[in-house]
């Protein structure tokens, strides 16, 4: 199909070459082999008059030109997927669409596999590909479906669903010889900790809270990118951990560890489900919204 001269499949190989940059992978992308590859950017560098992309060992760098055609080559394929590919008619159980999902490793354990097993029910030939990814980059250009993150880590410009709410336990080692069945303030000031970290630039995401309302600083002894490590890391030590409830009550049942109340009012999480503004009328991913948010509510 052509619009003024431009084969609209040309976009669709321009935007694998940007997001793959390598010719190989950006057939894989969409399905074309390497010599088909090598035709469309041919023919992208004759109509566009520009290199587009510069070889640098194996890697493609795109020119300047290219730069400024990202954003408007990745929204115009969006739109025409959700104007015109993914029609308002729709019915979950022909649906064989695979939908991106963006996930931490804890909501992908307590959450999705209760969503999979509904799907498997109502949608049996949907496909999901889960990712701990979590970049705000991959939700704006249109790479994943969905991102499920705590509220505040929202984007502003892209609308939400809230979904569920999680609290908070502090979990030890049940041979802790320092700590009992309750903990108390000053107990969680002295003993050490494990935490989560989301990289060496950054506090602790707990902390950041217990920072701004207590003004002192937590003893933390190991930090993990992982948020299902901690209760792990404590066994076998006098370390406390604060985790979610949810992973409390689950490592309980196979780890021999002690769940205790915290010794302070810790609010609580929401967790939220983020989409690109312009799939709101993308009536598969709408049904899809609408099954997560049902089942979230039964965990």
């Amino acid at each position: 199909m052509r619009f003024k001269g431009l084969d609209l499949n040309l976009l669709v190989a321009l935007d694998a070459l940007i997001t793959e940059r390598n010719i190989t992978r950006a057939g894989e992308r969409i399905h074309l082999s390497q010599s088909g590859m090598s035709s469309a950017v041919s023919r992208l560098r004759q109509y566009f008059d520009d290199e587009l992309f510069v070889q640098v060992g194996r890697d493609l760098l795109p020119t300047a030109l290219t730069e400024t055609l990202t954003t408007p080559v990745r929204r115009i394929l969006v739109d025409m997927e959700n104007t015109i590919i993914n029609l308002p008619k729709f019915d979950p159980k022909n649906d064989d669409r695979c939908y991106r999902i963006s996930a931490s490793e804890l909501t992908t354990m307590v959450l999705m596999p209760s969503v999979i097993r509904k799907l498997a029910q109502e949608a049996p030939y949907v496909r999901i590909e889960l990712s701990t990814i979590n970049e705000a980059e991959l939700l704006e250009k249109g790479d994943i479906d969905l991102m499920i993150i705590p509220r505040q880590f929202t984007l502003e410009n892209h609308p939400f669903d809230e979904i569920y709410e999680e609290s908070y336990k502090c979990i030890c080692w049940q041979g802790n010889t320092l700590i009992g069945e309750q903990i108390s303030f000053e107990d969680y000031q002295a003993l050490g900790h494990v935490a989560v970290s989301y990289g060496r630039n950054h506090p602790p995401a707990f902390d950041s809270w217990f920072m701004s309302n207590y003004g002192i600083s937590r003893k933390i002894e190991i930090t993990t990118s992982n948020l299902l490590a901690p209760p792990s890391l404590i066994i076998g030590t006098q370390r406390l951990a604060t985790v979610h409830d949810r992973l409390a009550k689950m490592v309980a049942q196979s780890m021999p560890i002690k769940i205790l109340q915290p010794p302070m009012d810790i609010p609580v999480l929401s967790q939220a489900m983020q989409y690109h503004r312009n799939r709101e009328n993308d009536a598969g991913l709408t049904w899809l919204r609408q099954l997560i948010g049902n089942v979230a509510k039964t965990i």
